[in-house]
């Protein structure tokens, strides 16, 4: 029987989904628990009705949704430099199904891998992987952790799947800021704008996410290859048109 979309076999002959690495360099991963059976039917990671809704809540915080074109919403963030993986890679029904000698077993390959590629920003979709990376057993609150990883990364636990947009909106925000200041990095090799109106585009998009008014979000953004490019900064579309 071939195999589809990113299914893989684990060395017992299970199938199972494999960890999706962006061509270059990622900074940002999804960590899961384990791929859900429905998931790895379709080959395709978050493919269950929960994990759907979890997954396009993620990639709305991250990207507007222009930028996540094709089929499948694992290889649209693929292909913005998102990578996908799971702390066990064993599929189960439910998190009670996975015992907890898999997941002490599993924990130090996701570390050596994650800090392998030097992961800044690890978004644990449910609880569980991000938890056992910061060395936890229990919840405090949603949202950015405020321990690192052994290696020092960040760490983001998505809110409860069953939460109002309205409740997680400002929770999915400090995801939104996080992402964009870390693929504004000079080691991130961002995209530089084109022109003057891709660079206020990007500005108004950077605004949905950030809680910096479109001045200073402007200021952060004029760093010295965009001057380079460029050159002097033009009066911003909002004052033009007071």
């Amino acid at each position: 029987m071939s195999l589809i979309g990113h299914q893989e076999r684990l060395p017992d002959g299970q199938l199972t989904l494999a960890d999706l690495w962006p061509e270059e360099k990622t900074k940002i991963v999804i960590a899961g628990l384990n791929p859900a059976p429905p998931s790895v039917a379709a080959g395709h990671y978050y493919q269950g009705r929960n994990g759907k809704q979890m997954l396009s809540r993620v990639a709305s915080a991250m990207f507007d949704p222009e930028c996540l074109q094709g089929e499948h919403l694992d290889d649209a963030l693929v292909a913005m430099g998102i990578g996908f993986t799971d702390l066990v890679k064993a599929p189960t029904v439910g998190e009670k199904d996975v015992s907890e000698r898999q997941l002490v077993e599993s924990l130090p390959e996701l570390e050596q891998k994650l800090a392998e590629r030097d992961v800044r920003l690890v978004i644990s979709i449910y609880r569980h992987a991000g938890l056992r990376l910061l060395g936890r057993k229990k919840l405090k609150r949603p949202g950015l952790q405020d321990e690192l990883t052994n290696w020092g990364a960040r760490v983001f636990i998505t809110p409860n799947p069953y939460g109002s947009v309205e409740q997680t909106r400002p929770v999915y925000e400090q995801l939104g800021h996080e992402v964009y200041g870390i693929q504004t990095e000079p080691v991130f090799q961002r995209r530089l704008p084109t022109d003057w109106v891709d660079f206020y585009e990007t500005v108004y998009k950077v605004a949905k996410f950030s809680s910096m008014s479109l001045d200073e979000i402007t200021l952060s953004m004029y760093d010295d290859e965009v001057k380079a490019k460029l050159g002097v900064l033009p009066t911003p579309p909002w004052r033009l048109n007071k």
